[in-house]
């Protein structure tokens, strides 16, 4: 079956509702991994340390998911897909809510360029993610890198503990 302009935008509003439910917790993100080429090269091009540019392998970014109990909603708003070089363009709105503390941030803007391939099934799968975001308030950082640190450190104690 041929992936024209109607297929791209299903499967996108899929891929954003997809990330904003799994994202987060460590059960839920290995979901998004059908998303994505092994060989997946994404490149952030603002954000905490920004210039320069930040470089994750498909790995990478899943574990850039990891932050349970702050949420990322991603809202898509406007979307340019040009189906002959599977390239997509997409503005989106982030809205973070860290649900322990209550603590939320204004709606930041981002904007990505996806490339896309079809694999062996025939099923489409992102190789390249070229993103851009507003800059990013310091304390958010804070909360996803405590957030992170909290469910790395319970999952290897319940592998510890789990171990005779």
């Amino acid at each position: 079956m041929e992936w024209n302009y109607d297929r791209i935008t299903g499967w996108f509003d899929n891929y954003f509702e997809a990330v904003s439910r799994s994202q987060g917790n460590l059960e839920t993100v290995p979901n998004l991994k059908k998303y994505f080429a092994a060989n997946l090269e994404f490149t952030m091009f603002t954000g905490p340390s920004s210039p320069p540019s930040i470089r994750m392998s498909r790995d990478e970014l899943l574990v850039s998911f990891v932050h349970p109990g702050l949420h990322e909603g991603i809202v898509r708003k406007h979307i340019a897909i040009d189906v002959r070089k599977m390239i997509v363009a997409v503005q989106f709105e982030i809205h973070f809510m860290d649900k322990p503390s209550e603590t939320e941030w204004r709606p930041l803007q981002a904007s990505a360029h996806y490339h896309l391939d079809v694999d062996e099934n025939e099923d489409l799968k992102i190789i390249r993610i070229y993103y851009w975001t507003e800059p990013l308030p310091k304390d958010l950082f804070d909360y996803w890198g405590l957030r992170r640190e909290e469910a790395f450190r319970k999952h290897a104690l319940d592998y510890i503990n789990a171990m005779p």
